[in-house]
């Protein structure tokens, strides 16, 4: 059985911090023993999407998973979560942590997120505040959350103003991305998971991006070695800038292409499943590229290659392609207020030279971002 193990080590004031990313196929059946370091004799709490659980039945994957980490525990107790956005919120934080004080948990427990970014980022952010900081394991169940949320320790859950601004700063222990998993996604959850994939192709690795285009059809088909490459060179780029910038202070903030736009867009569709994260993604990412564009960076042809990435994907590129979705001009640059990028008022977007080469740019001019959304809505 191929597996590949990607390091993400951080330096940090007091001592260093290395954790592997496990990528491989049907590698779950081996949780226990890549696990056994992190959960042996230690009582043990699975935060998990309740997708892997239909009247009141636990899916076969879950369930073989929960008997393998019971092999090495002292304890395992099961706490479901919905996966949707929606529930990302302060409200479903403290019922999560009140249930998991409720086992008597002590400073020695290990929270294990299996699900896609939605349940990565929440227990995450459980395991940083409860008992002021204990430790996590990834699971990531989604191409979106394998590729992207699972590695570099960001978590945190929604507020009314804005997507993702209440969290912490809190790495997992270890990371396992089993390909074999994403076979039960439904089709527009995985398609909506390659908008992340194109972004690290854009931003720092052509010759990635080239290779996507290349091998659309085989990793829409699932195959194993495409799929295994995608999530190990995404995790690799990934691990190479937040080494470098844990905390976004510089250049980790090259990982939001497309998210100032994304998320201002998710959040006018209050979570409700019109428009998901990596939807929104793909029309932010293809809105940076025209704002590039007309702000005399990138080329007409880059932005002409990254739209029919999208388009053959699956993917929007445009808010116009979005049925019954309201959206004004005003109200989109309200919500950039409130883009963690923003400084002094001032607000900072990632754009691209080229395909391959993303920069921020601070201080955008407010007045061209309006010419220039006028026309994109």
């Amino acid at each position: 059985m191929k597996m590949e193990i990607i390091n993400v080590s951080l330096k940090k004031e007091i001592e260093s911090l290395s954790y592997p990313v496990f990528v491989g196929n049907n590698i779950l059946t081996k949780a226990n023993n890549l696990l056994k370091k992190y959960i042996e004799n230690k009582k043990i709490i699975i935060i998990y999407d309740n997708f892997f659980s239909s009247k009141n039945v636990l899916d076969k994957t879950f369930m073989d998973f929960f008997k393998l980490i019971q092999e090495n525990s002292l304890s395992v107790n099961l706490i479901p979560v919905s996966g949707g956005d929606q529930t990302k919120n302060m409200l479903q934080l403290t019922n999560i942590v009140e249930q998991a004080l409720s086992y008597e948990i002590d400073r020695e427990c290990v929270i294990i997120a299996f699900g896609g970014g939605v349940i990565g980022d929440i227990a995450g952010f459980v395991a940083s505040v409860l008992l002021r900081g204990i430790q996590f394991i990834n699971i990531p169940t989604t191409l979106l959350s394998q590729v992207d949320s699972s590695v570099g320790g960001k978590t945190g859950v929604n507020s009314k103003l804005g997507k993702n601004l209440i969290g912490s700063f809190h790495q997992p222990l270890a990371v396992i991305a089993d390909i074999n998993i994403l076979k039960s996604l439904p089709e527009r959850e995985f398609r909506a998971g390659f908008a992340e994939v194109i972004k690290y192709g854009l931003i720092k690795n052509k010759k990635f991006f080239n290779w996507l285009e290349l091998e659309l059809e085989n990793i829409f088909n699932y195959e194993s070695f495409q799929l295994e490459k995608v999530i190990a060179e995404c995790c690799q780029i990934k691990a190479e800038i937040i080494q470098k910038d844990e905390k976004e202070n510089g250049n980790r903030a090259l990982l939001n292409l497309g998210h100032t736009f994304g998320h201002a867009i998710e959040s006018f569709g209050n979570f409700d499943g019109k428009i998901i994260h990596g939807e929104a993604v793909a029309i932010g990412i293809c809105m940076a590229f025209k704002f590039s564009n007309m702000s005399g960076f990138c080329s007409k042809a880059d932005v002409e290659r990254v739209l029919n990435i999208f388009k053959k994907s699956k993917l929007p590129t445009s808010l116009k392609e979005i049925k019954n979705f309201s959206i004004n001009t005003p109200e989109m640059i309200e919500k950039f207020k409130y883009d963690k990028k923003t400084r002094n008022n001032k607000f900072t977007f990632i754009l691209n030279n080229k395909i391959g080469e993303s920069f921020i740019k601070n201080d955008v001019n407010v007045n061209h971002l309006i010419d220039f959304i006028d026309k994109e809505i």
